[in-house]
């Protein structure tokens, strides 16, 4: 024979306390399901306003520094060249021969080399002359004197503004009528502003 089936026994009843809590709980999940759209937008407002808040309340970052850059780099025209220098060229020493004196020297317009008896002074003008930013090298003839040729260098590539420094330095040779030589020696120029 089967032993007797018996019923379940109930379940027993929360304590008061637990009772209450569930309560409490079934009518908040009461109200929540009756005013969902209302909590949400409400929890949305708050997180808004908050995030809204701790940006407000950050410090301010200090202006950024501007520093100047300097302007750009611009290449100064090309100083002038001392061959392009208008002006005369004046020798270290003045020489003479037959009674003419040599005074100076100019490139600018045109060669010449001037010679000074007393009272008078003669240019004679230049032929088969060579003048370029490094060397000179010229032909003059001079009236009762011969042929003067000139054979230098320029000492300063620029123009000098120094009144008193040799800028070209120069082998002379003078022959008369005849070919011979009657001056040949090597001499310094400084040069001198137009008059």
């Amino acid at each position: 024979m089967a032993p007797p089936t018996q019923a379940p026994e109930p379940a027993p009843a929360p304590s008061p306390a637990v009772a209450r809590l569930q309560a409490a709980f079934a009518s908040l999940a009461s109200l929540f399901r009756r005013r969902r759209r209302v909590i949400l937008i409400g929890a949305a407002v708050v997180v808004v306003g908050g995030v809204a808040g701790f940006v407000a309340l950050q410090p301010v970052p200090p202006p950024p520094v501007a520093v100047e850059q300097p302007p750009a780099a611009v290449a100064p025209p090309p100083r002038p060249l001392q061959v392009d220098a208008e002006g005369s060229y004046e020798p270290g020493y003045q020489f003479s021969v037959m009674g003419a004196r040599f005074t100076r020297l100019t490139l600018l317009p045109e060669p010449s080399v001037t010679f000074t008896r007393v009272g008078t002074r003669q240019e004679a003008g230049c032929f088969n002359g060579t003048v370029k930013a490094d060397i000179v090298q010229l032909t003059c003839e001079i009236d009762r004197v011969g042929v003067m040729t000139i054979d230098g260098r320029f000492l300063t590539r620029t123009a000098t503004t120094a009144l008193d420094r040799p800028v070209l330095s120069a082998l002379l040779t003078v022959r008369n009528a005849r070919g011979e030589i009657v001056y040949r020696a090597r001499d310094s120029f400084v040069w001198r502003a137009p008059e």
